[in-house]
């Protein structure tokens, strides 16, 4: 297949993101012997103008589930966690990490053990940020008794995996504050990516102190302690969030504007109204009845990001026990109408399960190589296959099914259409439900949902993160998939050093997981925005979370 032309802009950018973390761009963060400058430069260019006493006006739609680090892992809380907290590396405007709570770090010639460096800098509350907060914070991810989601990408420390899961101990993870102002990290194989992973949220540090003292501390705006950009102000849940500028910052100098307040407002045409009207500064969707007058007039733009929108088949809930009926449902839609009458991004169907955006090591893409595993709007077979299924099951009559989604009328739109293609393509009546943001996540992270809505946005730059999710009893999971042939498989390609040989293993996995096809995939997603004229540097990584670090708000 050929790369399809609205991916093309992101696979460099991965590519130069990729090539950053694995040390094989002479303009990358550096890793051997890691110095370098501050992460990022402002973005944009407000020609002198910007407003330092002007706020950003955004939409978070609705309540972050939590900002403590590794347990808000969701775009939501990540969008706030990303602006009030850092971690050793942030990402640049090149999507490239860079230092930042640590100033600098070295690794060794095996690539094993990461020594970082940690710069003077103070949590909000004025306590010092420490080596010990990050050792706290980098063993509490993986500590089983919180049960955090986002654990698993804690996995390549040495010994992260056994304490998470009751076969080994706090003190057998390796991380280990040296003293004050260095951190040593040992993984228990080579990961070019390590870098990039540490500038996800859940390895934001969190004040051992504090978190020790308290445990509801970042519940509230009169307790949470942060140590990024911007601190906590007000926070009135469902409501808003309100953050100010924290010039107990270490480059406090880089932050051009006030503060940041976030309406939740889950309502398309009223979020465009507010935009419209300069109540907003900058919106992430736009009215599906509007986006693509919108995108044809340049007044929306869009970018090109390293995801995939798709509905999950739980395996132990019937009919999805079966896996041609899984393949009948995955089969019967048309993705393409789908794109170009309701979502109207410019996406691409998803015809696999990773996306395109991800470098092979002698070039390419990982998609454009590894191809399709399933033809678009492909009735017949899907008729074949769910006559096969039902034959096996022994069933007359499919037993009912239910699609799930969390509230937003785009969601409901494609819902709604799935459902009309199920109905005309397979003879199935589907029932429709949509559940708060809150609810939804909490129940299909435990596994509750028959059928429901999901998108999966890169964590880190390599495929394996999209694999790693559906390992057996893996937190990402959350449809009961097991496989013993996938989970060993993937297990190799995390202790594969050989990039190319990695590869091809990912691509073998790839393949028994569509084979068995937990999954409906549906699109691979761009990014449909609006900002104001006057607004600049917002960084949009294709792999990674919204960044305002740089903004500027130009006076109007």
């Amino acid at each position: 297949m050929k790369l399809h032309k609205g991916w093309k802009l992101l696979s460099t950018a991965a590519l130069v993101a990729v090539l950053a973390v694995t040390g094989c761009s002479q303009s990358a963060a550096p890793t051997k012997q890691g110095e370098g400058t501050p992460a990022g430069q402002p973005a944009g260019d407000s020609g002198g103008q910007a407003d330092p006493a002007a706020r950003l006006k955004l939409n978070l739609k609705t309540e972050p589930p939590s900002l403590d680090p590794p347990k808000g892992f969701d775009s939501t809380s990540n969008e706030v966690l990303n602006a009030t907290m850092e971690g050793l590396a942030r990402l640049d405007k090149d999507h490239k990490p860079q230092p930042a709570m640590a100033e600098k770090w070295s690794v060794s010639e095996d690539g094993k053990t990461y020594t970082f460096t940690l710069r003077d800098s103070k949590w909000s509350n004025g306590d010092p940020v420490t080596a010990q907060d990050f050792e706290f914070a980098f063993k509490r991810i993986v500590d089983p008794n919180n049960a955090f989601p986002s654990a698993f990408l804690a996995y390549y420390i040495e010994g992260a995996e056994e304490f998470n899961k009751g076969t080994g101990t706090a003190d057998g993870v390796k991380v280990k504050a040296v003293d004050e102002k260095t951190l040593e990290v040992h993984l228990k194989a080579p990961a070019g990516f390590f870098l990039h992973i540490i500038t996800q949220p859940t390895f934001f540090p969190v004040n051992k102190k504090v978190v020790e003292s308290n445990p509801k501390w970042a519940e509230n705006a009169s307790s949470i302690v942060t140590n990024g950009p911007f601190k906590m102000e007000d926070w009135v849940h469902d409501q808003s969030v309100k953050l100010v500028k924290n010039d107990g910052y270490w480059d406090r100098d880089s932050v051009k504007f006030a503060g940041i307040d976030w309406v939740m407002v889950n309502d398309e045409n009223t979020q465009y109204q507010m935009y419209s009207t300069a109540q907003l500064d900058m919106i992430q969707t736009v009215p599906n009845d509007l986006k693509k007058k919108l995108i044809d007039s340049g007044e929306a733009k869009v970018e090109s990001e390293a995801a995939i929108y798709y509905y999950r088949m739980n395996t132990q809930m019937p009919p999805f026990t079966n896996a041609n009926i899984r393949k009948a449902f995955a089969l019967a839609i048309d993705r393409q109408t789908l794109i170009d009458n309701v979502v109207q991004g410019k996406q691409a169907p998803a015809l696999a399960h990773v996306p395109f955006g991800f470098p092979e090591p002698e070039g390419g893409d990982f998609r454009e190589k590894g191809g399709d595993f399933i033809k678009d709007n492909d009735i017949e077979q899907a008729k074949a296959l769910l006559k096969k299924g039902m034959e096996e099951e022994g069933w007359t009559t499919l037993p009912p099914v239910t699609m799930t989604y969390n509230t937003s009328d785009a969601h409901k739109a494609i819902a709604q259409v799935l459902q009309e293609m199920y109905k005309k393509n397979l003879g199935v009546d589907v029932k429709l439900e949509n559940k708060e943001w809150k609810v939804f996540l909490e129940e299909q992270r435990g596994r509750k949902l028959q059928f429901s809505r999901s998108t999966i946005p890169a964590d880190y730059g390599d495929p394996v993160n999209y694999l790693e999710l559906f390992v057996t009893d893996h937190p990402g999971n959350r449809i009961n998939y097991s496989n013993k042939e996938y989970d060993a498989l993937v297990e190799k390609i995390r202790n594969t050093a050989n990039e190319t040989e990695r590869f091809k293993l990912m691509h073998d996995a790839e393949k028994i997981f569509m084979e068995d096809m937990p999954l409906v995939p549906i699109y691979f997603s761009t990014k449909v925005f609006m900002d104001q004229p006057n607004i600049k540097g917002i960084i949009r990584h294709p792999v990674g979370t919204l960044d305002y670090k740089w903004v500027e708000i130009g006076k109007k």
